[in-house]
């Protein structure tokens, strides 16, 4: 890892730990769980994930430790949050179609003691995707940024 990039997951280290529900643009299921080895931004939006419904398919994580980044972005809208170098995610569904949305739900493993938290069904992520889909479209700052390519 950088020097940059060692500085950058020192500090956000130190933010609150955000504990909810991300998004990121996928075009794979993950299957098995997956330890990543660097920062990982992630982000509350939807539209922001999916660069308005230009992809067709999402992991949706649990996060347990990610750090919410946005108050110190130059996009704040995008409501960034990182998942840390040494994150274990497990995938808890397989990939499928939720309201015309292939969605995977990924628990980022959370610390020992700590309490899961709890999986949304697909009627709560249908709602979710329906509500981003009557959304307002947002401006994508940096195309691919949130998975999508």
């Amino acid at each position: 890892m950088s020097d940059g990039m060692a500085g950058f997951v020192e500090a956000a280290s130190r933010l609150p730990r955000f504990v909810g529900m991300v998004w990121r643009a996928a075009g794979f299921e993950l299957t098995s769980p997956f330890t990543t080895d660097a920062p990982i931004p992630t982000t509350r939006n939807l539209r922001v994930a999916t660069e308005n419904f230009r992809v067709d398919g999402v992991h949706l994580l649990l996060s347990t430790a990610g750090r919410d980044i946005a108050p110190l972005s130059a996009h704040a809208s995008e409501g960034e949050v990182v998942l840390l170098p040494g994150a274990l995610l497990v995938p808890v569904t397989g990939r499928h179609d939720v309201e015309g949305l292939r969605v995977q739900v990924i628990l980022e493993q959370p610390a020992p003691g700590t309490e899961l938290p709890a999986v949304p069904g697909d009627d709560e992520i249908g709602a979710l995707v329906r509500a981003a889909r009557t959304g307002v479209a947002v401006e994508v700052h940096q195309p691919g940024r949130f998975g999508a390519a």
